[in-house]
């Protein structure tokens, strides 16, 4: 039961001034394994539970470290809803990645499950199923897009940044 953190590029040692967005921070990685075996058909375990939280809070550190904090509520939304998925459906290896450039935020969900995902249509008493549905509402929302990419197993997603931030 491992989990590793990798910032890809190193951040600078100085702070940039408030209110201000780091040009570059590069690439940051989570992976972890999920303890069952997906398709099982039993209950997702409580470390796995745990991880969707685990992967919200360190997104959400992440962005505020870059000086996005506009964006930090709907990425952990976001993140909670593909992270979730990814366990509950796919099981095995799972990587989270952030990517933040320039002009916007990616959101990678890498797992090692078969098959694509696909939005539902659940009943109104339904309380599942609507994961993928809020996602695209949200990228929606602000302007972004998102996707599934089958060949590896990558569910996406890219948050514009806000208009009214500027990088220096």
């Amino acid at each position: 039961m491992t989990q590793t953190i990798t910032p890809h590029q190193a951040a600078s040692a100085s702070e940039p001034p408030a209110g201000r967005i780091r040009p570059t921070d590069g690439l940051m990685q989570c992976a972890f394994e999920v303890e069952r075996v997906a398709g099982g058909g039993g209950p997702v375990s409580a470390v796995d539970a745990r991880r969707v939280g685990h992967m919200r809070t360190i997104v959400a550190a992440r962005l505020r470290h870059v000086g996005l904090h506009a964006l930090v509520e709907v990425a952990e939304q976001i993140v909670s809803e593909l992270v979730t998925n990814a366990i509950e459906h796919a099981g095995g290896a799972i990587t989270l990645s952030l990517l933040v450039t320039r002009a916007e935020a990616r959101l990678l969900v890498q797992d090692s499950g078969t098959g694509r995902p696909h939005p539902r249509d659940p009943g109104p008493d339904a309380e599942g199923g609507r994961g993928l549905l809020m996602v695209q509402l949200l990228v929606d929302e602000l302007g972004g897009s998102s996707g599934f990419n089958p060949e590896t197993r990558t569910a996406w997603c890219s948050i514009p940044h806000l208009r009214s931030h500027r990088l220096s």
